[in-house]
C-alpha cells in the first residue's frame, strides 16, 4: 500500500506594517522582532499578525533593549485599540477645544478631566481637575501680586511673556494628558461633545476676572 503524500505546511509569515510586504518568519517566535527585507522597518511579531504557526514567545530576557522597547510599544498600541473599541459609544470634547480653553487653563483641566472620566479613568480625571484648579488659583495669585506690587519695576515685555507663557504651557500639558486614549476612542467611532457651553462659560469668567483685576488695580492706585 503506497503512502499518501504529505500536505506541505506553509511557512509562517507576516505583513510588514510599513510597506505591506510579506516577511518570512522561519526560526522566529511570537514576541520576537524582525526587519523587513525590503524597507528595513522593524516589525514586532504578535499572534494576530502571523499567518501560520509559530512557537510560543520566549522570555523577555532573551531580547535586547531595542526589541523589548518595540514589544512594549506594540502592547501599548494594542491596549489603546482595545480601549478605543470599548469606549466608542462615548462623547468627547475635541483636542482643539481643550487647547483653546487653556487661556483659562482651569477650564482646560476640567474638559480634559471630563474626557478621561467618561473613558473610565475617573481617579486620573479627578486628580487632573484638582491640579488644574489649584494651580490656576496659585499662579493667578502670584501673577496678580507681581503685576500689582512690582509692575513698575519689571518690564512690560517680561510680564507679557509670563502672562502668555503660563496658559500656553498648561494648555499643551492638559491637551496631551488626555490625547492618546481619546484619539483611540475617536478612531473607534466616539462622537464629539458640544463645546459651545463650556467655552461660553470660560469667556464669561474671563471677562469677570478682567473686571475684578481692573477694579482691584484702581483701588490700590487710590491715595490712602
Amino acid at each position: 500500500m503506497s503512502a499518501q503524500p504529505s500536505t506541505p505546511v506553509a511557512a509562517p509569515t507576516l505583513t510588514c506594517g510599513s510597506c505591506q510586504a510579506v516577511v518570512q518568519l522561519q526560526g522566529k517566535r511570537v514576541g520576537d522582532s524582525i526587519h523587513c527585507p525590503g524597507c528595513k522597518a522593524l516589525n514586532v511579531i504578535t499572534r494576530t499578525k502571523v499567518k501560520g504557526e509559530l512557537p510560543v514567545a520566549r522570555r523577555t530576557g532573551g531580547l535586547n533593549a531595542d526589541e523589548r522597547q518595540n514589544v512594549a510599544e506594540t502592547l501599548r498600541r494594542i491596549q489603546l485599540r482595545r480601549l478605543g473599541r470599548s469606549t466608542q459609544h462615548v462623547s468627547l470634547y475635541p483636542n482643539w477645544a481643550v487647547f483653546v480653553a487653556g487661556v483659562q487653563f482651569y477650564l482646560a483641566a476640567i474638559l480634559a478631566a471630563e474626557n478621561l472620566s467618561v473613558m473610565g479613568f475617573q481617579q486620573r480625571g479627578r486628580r487632573l481637575r484638582v491640579f488644574g484648579i489649584v494651580s490656576y488659583v496659585v499662579l493667578a495669585a502670584l501673577v496678580l501680586a507681581e503685576v500689582v506690587f512690582l509692575g513698575d519695576v519689571i518690564p512690560l515685555w517680561v510680564n507679557g511673556i509670563v502672562l502668555g507663557g503660563i496658559p500656553l504651557v498648561m494648555a499643551v500639558y492638559f491637551t496631551n494628558a488626555q490625547a492618546k486614549p481619546t484619539e483611540a476612542a475617536r478612531e473607534a467611532g466616539a462622537t464629539q461633545s458640544s463645546v459651545l457651553l463650556p467655552l461660553l462659560f470660560g469667556l464669561i469668567l474671563a471677562i469677570t476676572q478682567a473686571f475684578a483685576v481692573w477694579f482691584l488695580k484702581l483701588q490700590l492706585d487710590r491715595p490712602f
